[in-house]
């Protein structure tokens, strides 16, 4: 990994097209992150709409799914942040 690093510093003209290529592969990633949160949202509108036609208690569903992806966003938070800590330790 080091060999690769000092290869692309050396040749600067090869490092700016890796860069460039590093931002389209991470935009793309977060386009297609939106579109599936444009998805779930929509899934939950349409839910939400269910619930209304047929009587069901919207409020206390809607409850339990915030609950839900509170506890999902801490699990995911939790395990970058152990990711971010491993990455700092010093290697021996």
């Amino acid at each position: 990994m080091e060999k690769a690093v000092d290869y692309l510093v050396g040749h600067p003209v090869l490092f700016v097209i890796a860069v460039i290529i590093a931002i389209m592969i991470l935009f793309s990633f977060l386009r297609r992150i939106m579109q599936l949160f444009l998805v779930i949202a929509a899934i939950l509108v349409l839910y939400a709409a269910y619930l209304q036609l047929t009587g069901g208690a919207t409020h206390e569903a809607f409850q339990h799914i915030g609950l839900w992806f509170k506890n999902i966003f801490h699990l995911v938070t939790t395990l970058f942040g152990h990711f971010f800590d491993f990455l700092k330790s010093p290697k021996k």
